[in-house]
Parts: structure tokens; C-alpha cells; sequence
């Protein structure tokens, strides 16, 4: 009888360190989220997430930021937008590898 979890296919990790963690949590939060999409496309070529993560990071930073200057900044929505992106970009960049097992 064969498991799923044990005959799962082997997936790369995404750090291989604690540091590079802390290296790329920081470049997200440091260039206010411009590089989620990039760490997220990593990830995905790593098949840690699937493809759409990185596209809609994508679409949410860049797309937001066009839309902003193209539309106007009103009410200053496209920084309340930002911000939720970069938060949501720096929690998701932490928590990659918390299911990654030594021995998988």
C-alpha cells in the first residue's frame, strides 16, 4: 500500500540557510515589495509555490503603481495598497520552507 506523504516527488528547499531567510525577508521589506515578485518567481521555479504567486504579486505591486499614476492618487490608496502588499509579500517570504522536512 503506498502513502502519498511518503511517495511524495522531492521538492527543493527555498533557502539553505536561516541567513539567506533573513536576506531576502529584508530585500522585500527594504525596497518597499519592488522585489516580492522576483523572490516569488524563484519560489515558483523552485516549485515551492505554483506560478500564479509571482504573477499576482506582480499584478498587485506593479499594476497598483501604474493604476495609481495613471488614475491619480486621490486619497493616497495606492500607499494603503502598497503597504498591504508589502506586509502580506514579507509574511509570505518568511514562511516558505515551515513545511520543508530534512530527509524529503
Amino acid at each position: 500500500m503506498s502513502n502519498p506523504y511518503l511517495d511524495a516527488p522531492l521538492r527543493a528547499r527555498m533557502y539553505a540557510k536561516t541567513w539567506h531567510k533573513l536576506v531576502w525577508v529584508s530585500a522585500v521589506v527594504l525596497s518597499a515589495g519592488l522585489l516580492a515578485p522576483p523572490l516569488f518567481f524563484i519560489a515558483a521555479k523552485k516549485r515551492v509555490v505554483p506560478m500564479t504567486v509571482p504573477a499576482l504579486y506582480a499584478a498587485a505591486t506593479y499594476g497598483t503603481a501604474v493604476l495609481g499614476d495613471a488614475l491619480g492618487n486621490g486619497g493616497n490608496w495606492v500607499g494603503g495598497i502598497l503597504a498591504l502588499t508589502l506586509i502580506t509579500a514579507a509574511a509570505h517570504a518568511a514562511i516558505l520552507d515551515t513545511d520543508w522536512k530534512t530527509g524529503r
